[in-house]
């Protein structure tokens, strides 16, 4: 544990502990390194290894500076190390203050690795050259992970507007090789994303995809009846241009005509460039009490904030990135056993069917409405999807993709 010493001579203390051979790893250690504030992911991943018998170690994001640099969360050690309020409001911010979090998180695992001899360090990009800020363990003996949620050259394709082409995207690939032939292992979330990082950075042996699907104990149906004044519709999550938000605000109009008593719920926090366009633009749509701006909230409160959600809309826009990626949103929603309307993306609709829920065309803000208020006119088609969705999530949820990932864990424990 650190202690109040300078870091040279915490580093020197460790690694003389290591030296002697009081360092000598007594239990299995792992530690999960991620460039966000502690959520479901990491939540579900450390707990499933927690359950396998590993001491886990966790270093993230804090909300604000009133935060604890150590806390301490279900058996769980939390390292929150450094501020993330919100987005960044321009690109120069956001680059210096994850090279900043790099630059801090590789001299904590300096500092840890010593002493606390890991078997495993677990990276979720992006970006994927965080995964060089485990070079201290790795010398140390610890496999490492190269977890990529989000692709990266496509997400900075989309970010800055560029083609494949650039000079940008070429350099971001040629570190993805580098990143990929670093760790030990790779896991990706969707199909489609596994065979692009094979084509062209992860030899497939070395690579498993796992659907981003969450922790079956945090969220699930409920049965218990809630009092609702309104027809809820649901939206959480941060608020990103490619999430589709300003498409849910402009099909507003026509739902609360065909629904008068309807309340669109925004869990996306009120902090940000993009949270000033939305409520701009929902004053500009005269929607006055028909939208609610609700503060974020931790993910473990989420499943007891969704229970009075009628149905949850997931409006991912068809760009760039986004019509790969898989949203996590609607796997919670189908989780709690809440109908879902969610855009025809390419990914989407190569998970989900019209039997699990109800599409739309992507960026159509009248294909959204219209799928709302023909839901909302028939309960039973929302209790049929709800039922048929549960049932992919049994098939594919995480209770079977824990299995898979805790096997990845173990194997390379075993081969440490």
């Amino acid at each position: 544990m650190l202690t109040g010493k300078s870091f040279f001579a915490q580093l020197a203390y460790s690694f003389g502990r290591f030296i002697r051979g009081d360092g000598a790893m007594r239990q299995k250690r792992v530690c999960f390194l991620y460039y966000q504030h502690f959520n479901a992911l990491v939540y579900r991943e450390a707990r499933t290894l927690q359950e396998q018998g590993f001491e886990v170690d966790i270093i993230i994001l804090r909300m604000s500076g009133r935060e604890r640099f150590f806390q301490r969360f279900e058996g769980l050690n939390l390292y929150a190390i450094q501020v993330r309020r919100a987005a960044e409001s321009n690109t120069l911010l956001y680059f210096f203050r994850l090279f900043l979090f790099y630059v801090k998180a590789t001299m904590l695992l300096a500092l840890l690795a010593p002493e606390r001899r890991y078997s495993v360090v677990h990276v979720t990009a992006p970006p994927d050259v965080m995964v060089f800020a485990a070079i201290v363990p790795k010398l140390f003996g610890s496999r490492i992970i190269l977890d990529i949620h989000d692709i990266g050259p496509e997400l900075f394709m989309r970010k800055m507007n560029i083609g494949e082409d650039s000079v940008v995207v070429r350099f971001i690939k040629l570190l993805e090789r580098l990143s990929a032939a670093f760790a030990d292992h790779v896991i990706t979330v969707t199909d489609f994303w596994k065979e692009t990082l094979v084509s062209r950075s992860v030899k497939p042996s070395k690579i498993t995809m796992l659907l981003n699907v969450p922790d079956a104990d945090l969220f699930k149906p409920t049965h218990a009846p809630v009092v609702k004044n309104a027809f809820n519709l649901f939206y959480h999550g941060s608020i990103e241009e490619h999430f589709g938000l300003d498409t849910l605000l402009l099909a507003m109009p026509a739902i609360k005509a065909h629904i008068p008593h309807v309340l669109l719920h925004l869990y996306c926090g009120k902090k940000g460039r993009l949270y000033g366009e939305c409520t701009r633009l929902a004053k500009k749509l005269n929607l006055g009490s028909y939208v609610a701006f609700h503060s974020a909230i931790p993910f473990y409160k989420l499943p007891k904030t969704l229970i009075s959600a009628d149905i949850g809309i997931v409006p991912t826009k068809d760009s760039v990135f986004s019509n790969e990626a898989v949203s996590m949103k609607a796997l919670e929603y189908i989780s709690m056993g809440i109908p879902i309307v969610i855009s025809r993306t390419k990914a989407h609709d190569f998970y989900y069917d019209s039997s699990m829920v109800r599409f739309f065309e992507p960026c159509n803000s009248g294909a959204l409405s219209r799928a709302v208020t023909e839901l909302y006119d028939n309960a039973e088609e929302r209790a049929l999807l709800a039922r048929n969705a549960t049932a992919f999530l049994e098939r594919n949820g995480w209770n079977k993709a824990k299995e898979v990932y805790a096997g990845i864990v173990a194997g390379l424990a075993v081969g440490k």
